[in-house]
């Protein structure tokens, strides 16, 4: 199996939580996976076994090298309303966001399962959002079911639960190379 690089941009809602689990999976399906995540995610992944993979927080100097190979897919688990608005408009802002921005310019395979409550996803510039990032080819993955073609909100008080009956084969399959999907190359 040829190892591919995986960054793993997280937000922080319930579902970063899971953001182990997501490394032990891309693993399994050989990924090299990198985890980036936005500043409110970080008291998520206290505690977590992330198997030894980077987490990379901040801007690097311009002095020091790179520390990451280019990405072949980039997977946001989960994108929050603020992290979601802010890619779409092409804020690069941040180390995820700069990530994010440079993902949709460069035209690698993206997934996003957005994390948001009723209330924010009411809010007009959450489907505007999803609409810009569907038409850039994100596959948006409802966080309940693993569905591409429509979305749900998070209803308040349910994160945890959802974010335990999340399945990372929902994402990862949507980012295989396409031999890989149709059973294998030559």
């Amino acid at each position: 199996m040829t190892h591919r690089t995986l960054y793993l941009v997280t937000c922080g809602a319930p579902l970063a939580s899971r953001i182990g689990d997501g490394v032990r999976a891309a693993r399994e399906q050989g990924w090299d996976p990198y985890v980036i995540p936005t500043d409110a995610a970080l008291p998520w992944l206290e505690g977590q076994d992330l198997d030894g993979v980077p987490v990379l927080t901040g801007n690097r100097k311009p002095s020091d090298p790179k520390r990451t190979p280019k990405a072949d897919a980039v997977a946001v688990v989960p994108a929050t309303f603020n992290t979601l608005n802010a890619w779409a408009n092409g804020s690069a802002n941040t180390y995820p966001l700069t990530v994010l921005c440079a993902a949709l310019g460069s035209g690698i395979p993206v997934a996003a399962v957005p994390f948001a409550k009723h209330d924010l996803a009411g809010h007009p510039a959450w489907l505007a959002s999803l609409a810009v990032l569907r038409y850039a080819r994100v596959w948006i993955v409802d966080p309940h079911d693993g569905a591409t073609a429509s979305l749900d909100p998070v209803s308040s008080g349910t994160g945890n639960r959802t974010a335990d009956n999340f399945r990372w084969n929902w994402v990862l399959d949507l980012l295989k190379p396409p031999e890989e999907d149709a059973g294998g190359g030559s």
